[in-house]
């Protein structure tokens, strides 16, 4: 969902592209692969219910010593413990997580450049600047209908450093 929204955004204004090593304009990519606002709540949610789980079941050893405090092998035992409290209190925190999530996921946003879902292929359609705009990967881009026109005279929409128009709703673009 993160990276839909990053890749959608490039059709709300010149944003500079996040990459792994940056140059010129570029930002550099997340810490953790997501931006904070998602990444740290899923850390504390995923590590909340690691807790929950092992507060849950969890091993019990039972060790007998005679009186002179020797060990007593034969009579010392080992077994699986259970907390039905943090079983109850594990089962909660993991439907809010679902809940939550449920929630974000059917958020909608309004759809400004083609769904990728991190196919190759549409990002490089969408990655094809007029030839006079140089080194647009440098500065912040914007996608949008681009001035220059195909072979063919039709409009094209890509990633541009300069001025982009938004595409007109039912029209054919290359």
């Amino acid at each position: 969902m993160s990276g839909a929204a990053e890749w959608n955004n490039l059709g709300r204004g010149h944003k500079p592209l996040r990459v792994t090593r940056p140059v010129g304009q570029q930002r550099e990519t997340y810490f953790l692969q997501l931006p904070y606002r998602w990444s740290l709540p899923l850390m504390v949610a995923s590590g909340s219910l690691h807790w929950l789980l092992s507060q849950s079941i969890f091993v019990v050893g039972s060790e007998t010593y005679d009186r002179s405090g020797k060990l007593v092998r034969s009579l010392s035992q080992s077994a699986c413990g259970f907390s039905g409290m943090s079983f109850i209190a594990l089962t909660l925190v993991f439907y809010f997580v679902v809940a939550v999530a449920g929630v974000v996921g059917r958020r909608k946003f309004k759809v400004l450049i083609p769904f990728a879902a991190s196919s190759s292929l549409v990002i490089s359609a969408a990655c094809h600047p007029p030839e006079d705009d140089v080194e647009p990967h440098l500065r912040p881009v914007k996608w949008g209908v681009v001035v220059e026109r195909t072979l063919d005279g039709e409009d094209h929409c890509s990633l541009s450093s300069q001025t982009v128009y938004e595409p007109v709703v039912g029209k054919l673009y290359l």
